[in-house]
C-alpha cells in the first residue's frame, strides 16, 4: 500500500441524458500511525507516500519539536513511523484519529489567545506577482488531482525557488509533508512562502508559525478563526490567490505591489 496514491473504481457517469459505464481514478486514504519514543502519538489518515516527512512535518506543526535536530532516529515499518528524540519529551497520549477533513478545534483556538506577541517575525517580503507564480507552479505539478480531483497540495518556496511539493487528500496532511520535506532539506523557513490549495483554519496557520513561515497564500478562503491567528503569530495570510488577484488579510508589508 505505501507509494500508492490512487486506484481505479467503477462509475456510472451520467451527462445530460447519456448514462456511461466507465473506470475512474480515486485518491487512496489509510490511518498512518506516529510514534515518539516508543509511546503511540496520533493517527493522521492520509495518502501513503512521504511518511517520514508527514511526520516530521506534524510534529513540527504541533509543537512537539522544532526542527530536524532534535530528532536522533527515524523507522518506517509498513504504515507506522517510529520517531525517536534525543530527549524526553511530556506529552499526552493517545491523541485521537486526525481525519482528513478536521479543521480548528477548541484546542488549536485556545492555543493560540495564549500567544501575547507575534512569535513569527521575519523581514522577508516578496513581490505580488510572485505569488500567482509559485500558486500556478504548484497547480502544474499536482498530478494526483489532476487524475483524481481529490487531492490538496502545499508547496515551500525559499526565495522564490521550489523546496517542497507535497499532495494528499488532507490539506493538513499536505502541509505538513511539504513541512517535513522542506525541513529535512534545512530550509531557511524565514525566507520562505507557503503555498496551500485548502481553506485556512486558526490550525493551518499554526503550523505555519510553529515552523517559522512568514507568508502562506492559499488558493481558497480563509476562516475567522485563521484570520485572527495570522493576526496574533505574525503571518502574513493570503486567500484567494489566482492568476492576478489576491486578497491579503494581515501584514500586507510583506507583499510588494
Amino acid at each position: 500500500m505505501i507509494g500508492t496514491f490512487k486506484t481505479i473504481v467503477r462509475k456510472l457517469e451520467l451527462n445530460k441524458n447519456l448514462i456511461e459505464d466507465v473506470l475512474d481514478e480515486v485518491a487512496i486514504e489509510t490511518p498512518v500511525k506516529i510514534y515518539v519514543n516508543e509511546k503511540f502519538y496520533a493517527t493522521l489518515m492520509a495518502i501513503p507516500n512521504q511518511l517520514q516527512e508527514l511526520a516530521i512535518g506534524f510534529l513540527i506543526g504541533d509543537g512537539l519539536i522544532k526542527n530536524i535536530n532534535e530528532i536522533k532516529k527515524v523507522e518506517i515499518k509498513d504504515l507506522n513511523v517510529k520517531i525517536e528524540l534525543k530527549t524526553e519529551k511530556n506529552f499526552i497520549s493517545p491523541k485521537k484519529t486526525i481525519l482528513t477533513a478536521c479543521t480548528s478545534s477548541e484546542e488549536f483556538l485556545n492555543q493560540i489567545l495564549k500567544f501575547e506577541e507575534p512569535i513569527v517575525e521575519s523581514n522577508y517580503a516578496i513581490k505580488a506577482f510572485k505569488i500567482f507564480e509559485m500558486i500556478e507552479e504548484c497547480i502544474k505539478k499536482a498530478e494526483v488531482y489532476k487524475a483524481t480531483g481529490g487531492t490538496h497540495f502545499a508547496g515551500v518556496f525559499q526565495n522564490e525557488e521550489l523546496k517542497a511539493f507535497s499532495e494528499d487528500v488532507g490539506r493538513h496532511n499536505a502541509v505538513d509533508k511539504a513541512i517535513g520535506v522542506a525541513a529535512l532539506k534545512n530550509v531557511d523557513f524565514q525566507k520562505t512562502v507557503l503555498v496551500s490549495s485548502g481553506r485556512q483554519p486558526a490550525d493551518m496557520i499554526l503550523k505555519a508559525a510553529r515552523a517559522g513561515i512568514p507568508i502562506l497564500a492559499s488558493m481558497r478562503a480563509p476562516l475567522m478563526s485563521g484570520v485572527n491567528a495570522a493576526r496574533i503569530l505574525g503571518i502574513t495570510l493570503i486567500g484567494f490567490a489566482r492568476k492576478s488577484r489576491m486578497n491579503i488579510y494581515s501584514f500586507p508589508e510583506r507583499i510588494l505591489i
